[in-house]
């Protein structure tokens, strides 16, 4: 698929009320999109819908919680009732837990982290694929790197990944777009809740959520397949071994748990 204009493309973005989702929220503004904005914080979707007003046309807030089944089919009817249709799907909502799986094994918070990071992808891309031009999937870098008490996170974005470069064989009439942040700078980093043994491991700086979006936006109109930002991030994803050393390095520093 070729590249696309995003001004007047009615776009959906969930987990837009903060980190890379809400300057995505931004970014997409100013490019001239009509946007609805998803997220369990309706405060925060709020403010960000006020000062977009400011400039821009004011996006359509939803609250949606997608780790409930059923809420991305809910989400998807309330977005087409606004917007009228749906052409850009930007799948940024996530949640991470934090814990071994020896002591979670499939308890409920890992269930619906799977609802939020992987089912719910997959069921807005059903309900709104009849009028998409192009779907963009968050996935991670952790897909390739698997650190200890970060497994379901990175399982999930795994098999997002998967998912995704599968569906862009499936849909030749869809641009179909994987992003891989790297590091970024958002409100809760999972690398600060590991357990341990002293201070957290010293890592490269992160890179800020804007110019995460802005990569993504420049990635949608470019009409590209994959974008990993920053793009250091490619090294574990292209060389897997470079990934299984970093998770040895990291696991020699963590206080670990049976």
């Amino acid at each position: 698929m070729g590249g696309m204009t995003l001004r007047d493309a009615p776009v959906l973005v969930t987990g837009a009320s903060s980190g890379i989702g809400r300057a995505l929220a931004f970014a997409l503004a100013g490019r001239g999109a009509r946007l609805a904005i998803a997220a369990r914080r309706t405060a925060n979707l709020t403010e960000i819908a006020d000062q977009i007003a400011a400039e821009h046309e004011r996006p359509v807030i939803i609250e949606a919680d997608l780790s409930r089944a059923g809420a991305a089919a809910t989400l998807a009817e309330q977005a087409l009732a606004e917007l009228g249709s749906v052409r850009v799907l930007i799948n940024n909502a996530g949640v991470a837990v934090v814990g071994a799986q020896g002591t979670l094994g499939d308890d409920a918070q890992v269930r619906a982290l799977f609802e939020t990071n992987f089912w719910s992808p997959l069921a807005l891309t059903r309900a709104l694929l009849p009028g998409l031009q192009a779907v963009a999937n968050v996935t991670s870098s952790l897909q390739a790197v698997p650190i200890p008490s970060l497994a379901y996170y990175g399982a999930s974005k795994a098999a997002l990944a998967h998912a995704t470069r599968t569906l862009r064989h499936e849909l030749a009439d869809v641009s179909v777009l994987e992003v891989v942040p790297g590091a970024t700078d958002t409100d809760a980093r999972d690398i600060d809740l590991l357990p341990w043994r002293s201070t957290p491991m010293r890592t490269p700086p992160p890179v800020s959520p804007e110019s995460a979006a802005d990569a993504i936006v420049t990635a949608l109109e470019r009409g590209r397949t994959r974008r990993v930002h920053p793009r250091t991030s490619l090294l574990p994803l292209e060389l897997p071994a470079i990934g299984r050393l970093i998770a040895r390095t990291v696991t020699r520093r963590l206080t670990l748990t049976q």
